[in-house]
């Protein structure tokens, strides 16, 4: 057993994340994703498109964790320039404000993953806060299946408030928008 004391973190931009989606990024999810992956949205080679997507945007940064020489878990994302894509899957009404982006003020989360003979250890925890810890942006977002009850309860407990629904593919689940202030203020 290993906890969220015994991680080593390592930050990879754009660039060098490529080296690892192969080896690190793409098991992870396989493992992750195992009760899902034959459907067509989780297909793992659509996944790496969209992380290759993910990659040329800005700011774009993951973070992997590493325990006892193994991949833990990571997390990537990339801040939302203006216009970006992110929120034209809004399936309820918002503020528009609330959603005007410009760059600096929001960092999408995009993916969060922990091996599954590691979660439930405070892993997840861990690697959400090394990651947005040092983020420039105002805020973040990210999108949870809103059937996904853990991960729900999680982000509630780590601050993450609802915005509205989103489903971002015509073949993608519905998922629940949050935010989160990563300044005093903001939102």
């Amino acid at each position: 057993m290993t906890d969220s004391q015994n991680l080593t973190f390592a930050h990879f931009s754009a660039a060098d994340a490529e080296q690892i989606l192969e080896s690190v990024v793409a098991p992870i999810y396989a493992a992750t994703h195992a009760d899902v992956i034959s459907s067509a949205f989780y297909d793992p080679d659509r996944f790496l498109q969209r992380v290759r997507g993910y990659m040329r945007s800005p700011g774009f940064e993951l973070v992997t964790a590493t325990a006892k020489a193994e991949p833990a878990g990571l997390a990537l994302g990339y801040a939302l320039t203006a216009g970006a894509r992110w929120w034209q899957g809004l399936t309820t009404e918002v503020d528009p404000d609330a959603i005007a982006e410009n760059g600096h003020r929001t960092f999408a989360l995009c993916e969060l993953m922990v091996h599954p003979k590691l979660q439930r250890l405070g892993i997840a925890r861990a690697i959400h806060d090394e990651l947005l810890r040092s983020r420039p942006e105002d805020r973040a977002t990210l999108l949870v299946r809103d059937d996904n009850t853990a991960a729900q309860t999680a982000y509630a407990k780590w601050g993450w408030t609802k915005l509205g629904k989103l489903q971002p593919y015509p073949d993608s689940p519905n998922y629940d928008a949050l935010l989160l202030p990563l300044r005093a203020g903001a939102i």
